[in-house]
Formats: structure tokens, C-alpha cells, sequence
């Protein structure tokens, strides 16, 4: 188990949105901006948070935001600006089009999380590495990868030490729903999740 002192989390919202057709983040879901539900339950776990995004409109939910330190390369790329800025021990990366995420699933994961290694949810159909743990010390090996053009996260993920947690066995999967198209989006809205 990791202490929550020893986490920071970076919520990606960098991306270039191509099948939403414009910001994920800042679409409106239950009437709020998407990313706004995520930062709502980390505010409530107290966890401390920034923002992987070049668009300065995110600056309005009062949290850091930092541009990518390589531009271009993804979310390996928003892994890597995140282990850049951050301070503490661990980071939690999380994508911004998860608006289902809820205090459940990102305490189981830091229950599984380890020390030294990437901890990662699954819900036995494919790991998410944007609802995962990564330790600081990954860093140079996050920057080879990059510098390697070698970009896909599952590729990187199963080269390193890594523990998983199984969300089917919480009934817990809906939280690694992302919402990638407007369809999309209005299906999650008339399913109604719960917020914690």
C-alpha cells in the first residue's frame, strides 16, 4: 500500500480530441465539464493534483497545469511531464475522459500499489495505463522509450515491475470507461453512475 502523502496525481488532457471534436476535458458531462468530476472526487480524498494539458482554459479549476516537456508523444509523453514536475515518490495518471472515476477504485489502487512499481487496473479485457500508479523512478526509462519513438503504454507497462488490480473482482470496471464521441458521452449520462 502506498501512503497518500507519498502520491501525486496528473490528469491528462492533452489530447487532440479528433473523434469528440473538441477538448474531452471541457465537454459538458451531468451538465459539468468532464474533468471537473475527477478533480471533485480527488479534491475529496485530498490527493494533490495537476494538469498535463498545453490549453491554458484549464487553468480555471485552480490547479497546476504544465505543458508537455516533449511534445507530440502521447500519453507516454504526459507520463513523462508528470514524473518531471512531480515531487513525491508516486504519480497517479489518470485521463480526463473518465468521468466515472470514483474514490473506490483510486483507493483499491493505491492499496495494490508497491513501492518501485506500476500499479495498474484491469478489467480483464485490457490493462488502463491512464488509471495506474507509476514510480518516479521510472523517469529515464519513461524518456529512452520516448527518445526510442517507442510510444505504446502496454508495451512499456509489461517490461516493468508492475502489480495489477482486478476491478471485475470490486464490480468496479465502469470506472475505465472513457468517453471518446458525443454518442458516447450522452449513453454514460442516461446510465447515471455513482460519485464515490
Amino acid at each position: 500500500m502506498i501512503n497518500k502523502a507519498a502520491i501525486e496525481v496528473f490528469v491528462l488532457a492533452g489530447g487532440k480530441s479528433k473523434r469528440m471534436g473538441t477538448d474531452k476535458g471541457l465537454v459538458k458531462f451531468k451538465g459539468n465539464p468532464m474533468i471537473s468530476h475527477i478533480i471533485e472526487i480527488l479534491d475529496k480524498l485530498n490527493l494533490k493534483t495537476s494538469i498535463v494539458s498545453s490549453n491554458e482554459e484549464y487553468l480555471k479549476f485552480g490547479k497546476p497545469v504544465y505543458k508537455d516537456v516533449i511534445p507530440n508523444k502521447g500519453p507516454l509523453g504526459g507520463l513523462y511531464t508528470a514524473l518531471e514536475y512531480s515531487q513525491a515518490p508516486m504519480v497517479l495518471l489518470l485521463a480526463c475522459d473518465m468521468p466515472s472515476i470514483n474514490r473506490k477504485g483510486i483507493q483499491s489502487l493505491m492499496t495494490v500499489a508497491e513501492p518501485g512499481k506500476i500499479a495498474i487496473a484491469t478489467d480483464r479485457t485490457q490493462i488502463s495505463p491512464l488509471f495506474a500508479c507509476y514510480p518516479r523512478s521510472l523517469k529515464d526509462k519513461v524518456a529512452n522509450a520516448l527518445l526510442a519513438d517507442e510510444l505504446k503504454m502496454q508495451d512499456f507497462i509489461s517490461k516493468q515491475s508492475h502489480v495489477v488490480l482486478d476491478l471485475n473482482s470490486l464490480e468496479n470496471t465502469e470506472i475505465l470507461q472513457n468517453l471518446n464521441t458525443i454518442e458516447e458521452l450522452k449513453a454514460a449520462e442516461s446510465m447515471g453512475n455513482a460519485d464515490d
